[in-house]
């Protein structure tokens, strides 16, 4: 029996529909039935899910003028079809109407029942005829209900924005939100080149080029297959990294020979990087709690050929200098965030978070960074990232750090000298933001410190 790329699809959505799983969790269950896709259905697979999930906030407004029940009694199947089903009509070209109505119908069979079929029939050919010429709402009325609508953030997140950087700002950041994020690589210098790198993939009929500020990152569109199989991928010539978390790294500045830790390595990508950069010399920890997350790591490790990484798994909040073997050179605490500023990425992050959200966080980041500063040595670094911009998870985060931790300083000479070029939006001397709207890159926030040599 054939698998639907669309069945797969509407389990996916499904999942990631669920407050504690994400997209990526719902992708890695649903590993083996994508894997006995074809290339063309896994591409219309994934074309659906994502977007679906990037488009929702439009999809559902035409949603509420095509159907005559309320849009908060659907039926969160129903919900699911009708957004699959739209999507299609709206935003892919090569699926014709007649096709998606009737894959959606008996998709809705399927999953629903026939009379749920019914419905979805009805809504569908009607957003067929009439979704070009359906109006957004009144921007001047009601803002974020227009943001909702045209760039579909959600109503709460809109408003936030639009109080923080008005209203011009904030529809150039949503606006940027809808865009496809293009694929970044960074070389490994231990065994090439970006121009080496540069000139492999032009050979397989891809336009790579150089990012704006990394000086290790390639930055490719649409390259038609997966990233395992670009060339140079099994011979560990680059791993994948945006440019805004390569400039976390450069940051950083780790040096061979030191002593670092990773304080909340997930991945690993960074942590590789920094191995890279400490061209194997020295001793690398990283830590973190899900060993699914550390036999990642350790794999990628192996394919880049990085040997000075040890993974370990402990709390940081009970992390005892004594039980990892003294003071680190340098630390950095890349922590756990809302991702509101990867959302083109993780499009079902906008669906899920709340304000709640930020504010947990934040509280839960602050202990973090002043948990890990006690681990950093007397003139040591410390680098504190998130991807968010959000001012609670960024700018709050570090004030109040350095209000309680005397010990610790702004550190703008190493800022300067590793990135002198670097100027972004709301950027200083010694902590930097990227925002999808002003930059090719994701949303992040990054700060060095330093903590006082003991005198």
């Amino acid at each position: 029996m054939k698998i639907d790329p669309r069945d797969i699809a509407f389990f996916l959505l499904e999942s990631a529909n669920k407050k504690r799983i994400t997209l990526d969790r719902a992708i890695e269950d649903a590993g083996d039935a994508l894997g006995q896709l074809s290339r063309q259905d896994r591409s219309l697979c994934n074309a659906l899910v994502f977007g679906v999930l990037r488009h929702q906030g439009r999809l559902d407004h035409i949603i509420r003028a095509c159907s005559d029940r309320p849009f908060d009694r659907l039926d969160p199947k129903v919900l699911t079809l009708l957004r699959l089903g739209i999507f299609q009509l709206v935003y892919l070209d090569r699926v014709p109407d007649f096709a998606a109505i009737h894959a959606t119908i008996d998709l809705a069979k399927a999953k629903t029942g026939k009379q749920a079929a019914g419905f979805v029939n009805a809504v569908l050919r009607k957003a067929s005829n009439s979704h070009g010429t359906i109006d957004l709402p009144d921007r001047k009325k009601n803002f974020s209900v227009y943001l909702n609508a045209a760039f579909s953030i959600p109503p709460w997140l809109g408003k936030r924005w639009t109080s923080l950087y008005g209203k011009k700002n904030a529809e150039a950041l949503c606006r940027s939100l809808l865009d496809i994020p293009p694929i970044t690589l960074r070389v490994n210098s231990l065994i090439t080149t970006r121009e080496d790198v540069i000139q492999e993939l032009s050979k397989s009929d891809l336009t790579p080029l150089p990012s704006d500020h990394s000086l290790l990152g390639i930055d490719i569109s649409n390259p038609g297959r997966p990233i395992p199989e670009l060339p140079g991928f099994d011979t560990g010539f680059f791993q994948v990294q945006d440019e805004a978390a390569q400039l976390v790294v450069d940051l950083m500045a780790p040096r061979p020979g030191e002593r670092i830790l990773d304080a909340c390595a997930g991945l690993g990508t960074k942590t590789c990087h920094m191995g890279q950069l400490m061209k194997n010399q020295g001793e690398l920890i990283a830590n973190d709690p899900d060993s699914r997350k550390q036999d990642g790591l350790t794999a990628e490790a192996q394919r880049l050929g990085i040997t000075n990484i040890r993974p370990l798994s402990f709390d940081m909040m009970k992390a005892r200098l004594e039980d990892l073997g003294g003071y680190f050179d340098r630390v950095l605490v890349d922590a756990p965030c809302t991702g509101l500023g990867v959302m083109r990425r993780n499009p079902d992050t906008r669906w899920k978070r709340t304000r709640s959200d930020i504010l947990r966080m934040a509280a839960q980041q602050k202990k973090i960074l002043n948990a890990s500063a006690g681990l950093v040595s007397p003139g040591g670094v410390l680098v504190y990232a998130v991807c968010s911009c959000e001012p609670e998870e960024n700018e709050e985060v570090i004030s109040n750090f350095l209000g309680k931790r005397k010990d610790f300083e702004p550190d703008p000479e190493g800022f300067n000298t590793h990135l002198p070029d670097f100027k972004g939006p709301e950027s200083n001397t010694f902590q930097l933001k990227t925002y999808p709207s002003h930059t090719r890159m994701d949303g992040f926030f990054t700060a060095r410190m330093r903590r006082k040599p003991k005198t």
